[in-house]
C-alpha cells in the first residue's frame, strides 16, 4: 500500500507540470483522481490507520451503547448501512464520497490550478482526515467551502456550511470565531501575524489552559475525558519540534513579505492568513490538552490547501514555484507516513 501512496503522489506531481498541455482533459483527470482517492479511503484494510478499528466497533455496537460520545450523523449513517450489510467499509465509502468530493469542489473555487493544491492535500490532509479522522474530514471540507463566501462578505452562506460541519464533528464549533474575521489585513493584524509564534511559544511553555473557562456541559465532558486520557499517557504531548507549525509560520512571514503580489492573485489571502494564525493559536493556547490542541490546529489548518500554492505567484519562472510547493507537500507526506507513521502498512 505504501507504494500506492508514493505512486499516486508522483502522478499528482507529474500532472502539476503537465497541466497546460492537458487542456480540457484536466477536469476529467482531476475528477478521476477524486474517484481513486475515494476508493482508496473506503476500502482500506481495517487497522491500517489508528481509528478504523474503533469506528468498526462503534458501527457494530452503537445500538447497544446509547451513551456513546459520537455525533448523531455517524450513528445515522451507521444505521443506514447496517440495513444492507455489516461491512463497515460501506460506511467508510459514504464518508469518503462526502469528505473527498467536498474538498475537490472547494479547491476548484479557491485555486486556478487543478493539481497544485492536491500536492499539499495528498501529502497531509488526505491521510490525516479522509483516511483517518473521517468525521473531521467533512467538517474541514465545509470550512474550505466557506472561504469564498466569507471573503466576499456572505456570512449567512458560511454559517450554513458551519452548521453542516457541526453535524459531522463537534470540534467544528471552533469555526464560528472566523465569522469575525474580515478579508482585510490592517497593520495591527500584520504585527499579530508576525508575533503569533513568539507569543505562542510563551503560552506553550506556560501550559496555559484555556478550556477551564468554558462552561459548556458537553464540551466540558469531552475535555475532562481528554484530560484523564492525557494524564494516563494515552495521547502524546505536543512538541515545538512539530514541523507543520513551523511551515505555517514560514508561509505567513513569506506571504506578508510578498503580500501585494499574492493578494492580486488570491483575493482571499487576508482571510487565509488569519485562519492559519487562528490554527496556530489553538495549537499553543490549548496545548495542556494535547489531543484537543492538535485536532483543532489540524482542523483549521485545512486552509493551507488554498494558501500554500499561492507561493507560485511570487517565483519566476513559475516552474520553480511549483517545485517549491511540491517540496512542501513531499515534506508533509514524509512526516505523516515515515516519521509519525500514521498508517501501519504492515497490516496490509
Amino acid at each position: 500500500m505504501i507504494y500506492t501512496f508514493l505512486l499516486l503522489f508522483i502522478v499528482i506531481v507529474s500532472l502539476i507540470f503537465l497541466e497546460e498541455y492537458l487542456g480540457d482533459y484536466n477536469k476529467y483527470v482531476y475528477w478521476g483522481l477524486c474517484i481513486i482517492m475515494i476508493l482508496l479511503c473506503a476500502f482500506r484494510t481495517i487497522g491500517v490507520d489508528p481509528d478504523s478499528e474503533a469506528y468498526e466497533e462503534i458501527f457494530k455496537t452503537h445500538e447497544n451503547n446509547p451513551e456513546l460520545l459520537v455525533e448523531a450523523s455517524f450513528l445515522f449513517f451507521s444505521g443506514i448501512v447496517q440495513r444492507f450489510t455489516d461491512d463497515v467499509h460501506y460506511l467508510f465509502l459514504i464518508y469518503a464520497i462526502l469528505g473527498v468530493t467536498i474538498k475537490f469542489i472547494a479547491l476548484r473555487q479557491l485555486s486556478p490550478w487543478y493539481f497544485l493544491p492536491l500536492a499539499i492535500y495528498f501529502g497531509n490532509y488526505f491521510i490525516l482526515h479522509d483516511y483517518i479522522q473521517i468525521r473531521a474530514s467533512i467538517a474541514s471540507g465545509m470550512l474550505l467551502l466557506a472561504i469564498k463566501p466569507l471573503s466576499e462578505g456572505k456570512k449567512k452562506k458560511a454559517i450554513l456550511f458551519f452548521l453542516i460541519a457541526n453535524i459531522f464533528h463537534y470540534s467544528s464549533l471552533a469555526f464560528y470565531p472566523i465569522l469575525f474575521f474580515n478579508n482585510r489585513l490592517s497593520q495591527i493584524w500584520k504585527y499579530l501575524l508576525i508575533a503569533i509564534m513568539p507569543i505562542g511559544v510563551v503560552l506553550f511553555l506556560l501550559h496555559y489552559d484555556f478550556f477551564s473557562a468554558l462552561p459548556i456541559p458537553y464540551i466540558q465532558d469531552k475535555i475532562e475525558m481528554y484530560k484523564a486520557l492525557t494524564e494516563r499517557g494515552i495521547f502524546d504531548e505536543l512538541s515545538l519540534k512539530n514541523v507543520f507549525i513551523w511551515i505555517q509560520y514560514c508561509i505567513i512571514l513569506y506571504s506578508l513579505y510578498f503580500y501585494d503580489t499574492m493578494l492580486e492573485k488570491c483575493p482571499a489571502l487576508p482571510l487565509l492568513l488569519k485562519i492559519t494564525a487562528y490554527s496556530m493559536a489553538c495549537f499553543f493556547a490549548l496545548s495542556s490538552i494535547s489531543v484537543v490542541a492538535g485536532r483543532l490546529h489540524e482542523l483549521l489548518g485545512i486552509v493551507e490547501l488554498a494558501l500554500f500554492p499561492c507561493v507560485c505567484y511570487t517565483i519566476r519562472p513559475q516552474y520553480y514555484g511549483r517545485i517549491a510547493v511540491c517540496f512542501i507537500g513531499a515534506v508533509e507526506m514524509y512526516f505523516t507516513l515515515f516519521v509519525w507513521e500514521l498508517l501501519d502498512f504492515a497490516m496490509e
